[in-house]
């Protein structure tokens, strides 16, 4: 009987070692899309539509890394020569049939100086 409860203590500390191992990826995955998509993104296009295309970009490069965002807790506003930028998301922790249960909530909010499209 202690060793399979050894064994269930054993396979938990490997779990919640992978789960904070994927959520500290999945952090650092959306911050470098967050700067990617800014950089190349907002000096290019109008002022006008600035917003909306970053905002695009970055629910697109999120979804093809696999980490799911939901479109509405991506915004992105425009402050004239700032952008300022902040994405929520869960990384899910317990599953069960395709439905999370519990997972960690993590945001990453970053203002941007932006120079005037040339």
């Amino acid at each position: 009987m202690k060793i399979i409860f050894w064994l269930l203590v054993a396979v938990g500390c490997v779990y919640l070692f992978y789960s904070g191992g994927m959520t500290v990826w999945s952090y650092l995955e959306v911050k470098g899309v967050v700067e990617d998509v800014v950089a190349e993104r907002a000096p290019k296009s109008e002022r006008m539509y600035r917003a909306t295309q970053v905002k695009e970009d970055i629910a697109k490069r999120v979804a093809a890394s696999g980490i799911k965002v939901a479109d509405r807790e991506i915004s992105v506003e425009d402050e004239g020569k700032t952008l300022d930028v902040r994405v929520r998301w869960n990384w899910p922790v317990i599953v069960y049939k395709g439905d999370e249960i519990w997972g960690i909530p993590l945001t990453h909010e970053r203002t941007f100086s932006v120079p005037e499209k040339r």
